[in-house]
């Protein structure tokens, strides 16, 4: 094989191995982001903070429920707070069967059935309040009591109540998206051979085109040329990539303000519920303290306590149309991942035809 013939094979494959590592190095990056940008992990972080608000409210309307007005038989209920009670359960339990359905840490270690367990707990606590009116509705403070009391205690428990389990089911849909592509080493690690196979392809065109030049004395290898031009583009729509891993970091960050968000108002609500439990007490108690240790220990606030202030609202849903509308505009680009593989494959079809007929005039005698 002459020296010529030699080293146009060796470029030609050179640039095949370029081409099909740029391809898998491309796609790589683009659906790395884009798979990530089209989970429901966002979804299922924003509807579990609704659950869990939706809870808090509605386990501090049970209990105002019995607070409102007082007859000789004892605490009614009265319609404004049995009307939030009925609405704030209905919403949470539409939010967390959504949640459920989007769920998708279920590979993540620990409990992977948290959302189910909830919503098993939900029923019982509703079970619960609705013993509690019942008993409070024929006079009998003290079982009304107990029965809220037990509500109360498993909607709020530190580590097995409703809003610990679903915030377990929350910190599981982090943990997987914090293990996806756009956050992790493989981000890096894709960009890092990305860059060098992109490198190499161009730089292995331009080699190639002066080569031919040099040796054949002729202008440039129109489809070479081509192939340089359609390497370009490949580059241009896989960098679009970074544009939506920055529109997706954006929407993390929100989502994540308007958790904390939520929190706080949880919180809040706790504490209202807890003012208001501890008033209803005391005509069966006397006094907290006197309920025994358990609600000694587990009511944080005592009556007469001043109500906290409940975080704005309008911040808050400005921040979930934010995220809204950054997920919307971190998948604008999906529908583009069919043009990697057709341009990679066009590339190298514009490399084979570029170089073979060179090859071909050296494919009988030495030169």
């Amino acid at each position: 094989m002459s020296t010529t013939r030699r080293t146009l094979w060796r470029l030609r494959a050179g640039l095949t191995v370029a081409v099909v590592a740029l391809f898998a190095t491309s796609f790589w990056l683009f659906q790395g982001v884009h798979q990530t940008a089209n989970s429901r992990a966002v979804s299922a972080i924003l509807e579990i903070s609704s659950v869990r608000q939706a809870l808090a409210v509605a386990d501090r309307a049970a209990v105002e429920t019995f607070l409102g007005a007082s007859k000789p038989a004892g605490p009614t209920l009265t319609l404004p707070a049995e009307q939030e009670y009925r609405e704030q359960i209905q919403t949470a339990g539409l939010n967390l069967a959504q949640a459920a359905r989007d769920d998708v840490a279920e590979d993540v270690p620990g409990r992977s059935d948290d959302l189910q367990l909830a919503q098993g707990m939900l029923a019982v606590y509703t079970t619960l309040v609705e013993q509690a009116g019942e008993h409070y509705r024929r006079g009998d403070d003290t079982v009304g009591a107990t029965y809220l009391w037990g509500a109360f205690r498993l909607m709020h428990h530190d580590e097995q109540g409703i809003l610990k389990t679903l915030d377990d089911a929350q910190e599981r849909q982090w943990t997987w998206l914090r293990a996806q592509f756009p956050s992790t080493w493989a981000m890096r690690t894709a960009t890092v051979c990305w860059g060098v196979c992109l490198l190499t392809t161009l730089a292995l065109l331009c080699g190639t085109q002066l080569f031919l030049r040099r040796r054949f004395r002729r202008d440039l290898n129109p489809r070479l040329l081509a192939a340089t031009g359609l390497v370009v583009v490949l580059a241009a729509a896989t960098s679009l990539a970074y544009l939506s891993g920055a529109r997706l970091d954006e929407a993390g960050t929100m989502t994540r303000r308007v958790a904390e968000t939520r929190k706080a108002e949880v919180e809040a609500e706790r504490r209202f519920g807890d003012e208001r439990l501890a008033r209803l007490l005391v005509p069966v108690c006397g006094a907290p303290s006197r309920c025994g240790p358990t609600v000694a220990k587990e009511l944080r606030v005592r009556p007469g306590s001043p109500a906290p202030v409940l975080p704005a609202e309008t911040a808050e849903a400005a921040e979930i149309r934010g995220v809204t509308t950054r997920m919307r505009a971190a998948t604008e680009y999906t529908g583009l991942a069919f043009l990697i593989p057709l341009l990679a494959v066009t590339v190298g079809t514009l490399v084979w035809s570029g170089v073979h007929p060179r090859l071909n005039e050296y494919r009988y005698r030495p030169r």
